[in-house]
């Protein structure tokens, strides 16, 4: 027999034996015993069927998962679009000017700064002061309860004086900040009647 027809008797055995229903050690063991000059390529060919097969399988849990994915993605509803960013009425007053906000609110830096770092709520800020307090930073009354509404900030320098990862403190009541602040009563009458 010619080198011609040896590869070519090969490659019928080969195709013949990777078309079978079933590649199990029974149907390897015929092949074998029909051909034992073919077994290294016959054992080979039945690694690389088995290797596909698992591929196959495989790619079937990848695409049955990917299925999934996507379900669970189409069902989620849509979030809200994005809150814009909104401006910080604050960012004028630093150093000096801020010093200088404070005193022509009459209201202790303390109280000024817990109300740029929005740890106010706001709805309980008086509307006389929170008038005071627009027309002292160049804003709206709207625009100022938006800034407010938005969560607390960690101070600039916490993280440098803390030893863990500082945190925004809770949001508390406009009259529990004075009150925490030592305000006395004429200065917190001024602060709930007076809007100039």
């Amino acid at each position: 027999m010619s080198t011609a027809d040896t590869d070519s008797l090969l490659e019928h055995v080969l195709l013949a034996f990777a078309v079978e229903p079933s590649h199990d050690k029974a149907t390897l063991e015929r092949y074998l015993s029909r051909y034992p000059q073919y077994a290294t390529d016959l054992v080979d060919l039945l690694s690389e069927l088995r290797l596909s097969s698992e591929g196959i399988v495989h790619t079937t849990d990848d695409e049955s998962a990917a299925q999934k994915a996507w379900d669970a993605f189409t069902a989620t509803p849509p979030r809200a679009e994005r809150p814009r960013l909104v401006e910080n009425p604050f960012t004028l007053f630093q150093g000096p000017s801020f010093v200088a906000l404070a005193t022509e609110l009459r209201i202790r830096r303390s109280i000024l700064i817990a109300l740029r770092d929005r740890i106010v709520i706001a709805t309980s800020i008086p509307k006389p002061f929170l008038k005071r307090l627009a027309i002292a930073t160049r804003s709206t009354t709207e625009a100022l309860l938006e800034y407010l509404d938005q969560p607390t900030t960690v101070a600039p320098g916490a993280s440098y004086k803390s030893d863990g990862k500082p945190e925004a403190p809770a949001k508390i009541e406009f009259e529990r900040l004075l009150i925490n602040s030592g305000v006395t009563s004429e200065e917190k009458d001024d602060i709930f009647m007076s809007s100039t």
